[in-house]
């Protein structure tokens, strides 16, 4: 059994990762802000005979949360299970698009705090933790179309590229532990917030949430880079 930390549960490529991770018998603790979102994942995974996942929900607003409430985090997670094999940093935020000219101020703040500061305490936080597994896997989902199209994405873009230099630091800063660290630089796949972002766009042409997060935990497994997938 292995004992997962998933950030942006509660839907997209973060609920098909729970959903995947849990055809084995797998601990995943499931974050994210959206409470009704975690709810009916949670009853999806105990309802059905598919998954032996057992999953325990951790509600919580990357936005408004403060560093008490990520050493709450490491606490809980300490108490209750002592290591974490994988954490995936996938919770973000992404608003419209918007030239930087005219972007409001606030919601810049606010896109970097939740999609880039809130992964430096999480990282903070976890890797003692990944530190006590055998081999634990730290995973920073990115977005593979900003390199040939970064206009208009704004905050969105800045943060994931600082979570991209943010793990290759930490990677380095830890490359003789046993700890793992990976950047999937995703392409396009279908998902409620790529619907609001590309209204024309026929989402039969872009693969699926679950066929991405199938091919990202094979490669893990097998502990493979691949053209989405960097082993830091």
């Amino acid at each position: 059994m292995s004992i997962y930390l998933i950030t942006g549960a509660a839907e997209g490529l973060g609920r098909s990762l729970a959903l995947a991770s849990a055809h084995d018998n797998n601990q995943l603790i499931l974050l994210d802000k959206n409470l009704k979102g975690l709810n009916h994942l949670y009853d999806t995974l105990v309802d059905s005979d598919d998954y032996q996942a057992q999953p325990a929900l951790f509600p919580m607003d990357l936005l408004g949360a403060n560093i008490e409430h990520y050493g709450q985090l490491r606490t809980t997670l300490e108490n209750e299970y002592g290591h974490l094999d994988g954490v995936f940093l996938n919770a973000a935020t992404l608003p419209a698009f918007t030239p930087v000219e005219y972007f409001d101020y606030i919601q810049w703040y606010e896109v970097l705090h939740t999609n880039l500061n809130a992964n430096f305490h999480l990282i903070q936080q976890t890797l003692p933790l990944l530190r006590a597994a055998d081999a634990g896997q730290l995973v920073a989902i990115l977005d593979g179309n900003l390199e040939d199209n970064p206009a208009y994405y704004g905050a969105y873009g800045v943060a994931k590229a600082g979570l991209e230099q943010l793990m290759k630091t930490v990677a380095l800063e830890n490359q003789k532990s046993p700890l793992r660290f990976y950047s999937a630089k995703l392409g396009a796949f279908q998902s409620n917030t790529r619907s609001r972002q590309f209204p024309s766009e026929n989402p039969e042409t872009i693969p699926t949430s679950q066929v991405i997060a199938a091919e990202l935990l094979k490669a893990l497994q097998d502990d493979s880079t691949t053209d989405s997938l960097q082993k830091l």
